[in-house]
């Protein structure tokens, strides 16, 4: 039993909150990237606020500090890849705010900007829904060795904002899509 759970885990892509994070969403997310990655997908313990991440100055937290402490996590290290889920506004030095960020194995979003309510407007749950998953998708989809797409309907192209997240939606366009299904064979 215990290789059987030890062979699912190094396949299976691995959903960490970061806070306090609405475990609806969590649910709906973990149901979602199933169907698009095909693969496990696991709801793993949750960490605390990243506030050893938090700039005073800019009042955003810096996602690679929060990437680095999701590689760190030893419950986490069997999973093939790492998605933490954060309610903080991200940001990196160059950009004024990201979405979320990934590195080879380990990705992070935030939930923040992907709200109306951030942008003072009604909420949408089922465009905040698809805003999730569609950011999801994409920094998943660097880890698997994606880069950006010039495909403006393509999951993997850059979201400078909400109208680009919005537009492309979730899907991979056919080119990313036989990317996807050769990287993830060839490099587990």
């Amino acid at each position: 039993m215990l290789n059987l759970t030890l062979s699912i885990s190094l396949m299976a892509i691995l959903l960490g909150p970061i806070g306090e994070i609405d475990q609806k969403v969590i649910q709906v997310l973990k149901d979602d990237l199933n169907k698009v990655f095909k693969k496990p997908v696991v709801i793993g313990k949750g960490m605390a606020e990243p506030d050893y991440a938090y700039h005073k100055k800019r009042n955003q937290y810096l996602s690679t500090t929060i990437l680095n402490a999701l590689m760190e996590q030893k419950e986490y290290a069997p999973y093939e890849k790492i998605l933490g889920i954060v309610d903080r506004d991200l940001f990196v030095p160059e950009l004024n705010f990201v979405f979320g960020q990934a590195s080879q194995r380990v990705a992070i979003i935030s939930l923040t900007r992907l709200r109306h309510a951030f942008y003072n407007l009604p909420e949408d749950q089922i465009l905040f829904r698809r805003r999730v998953l569609t950011e999801a998708v994409h920094e998943l989809g660097h880890t698997y060795g994606l880069g950006h797409c010039g495909n403006p309907r393509c999951v993997m192209f850059f979201s400078n904002s909400l109208t680009d997240t919005d537009r492309k939606g979730s899907e991979f366009c056919l080119s990313c899509e036989g990317k996807l299904q050769k990287f993830s064979t060839h490099h587990p």
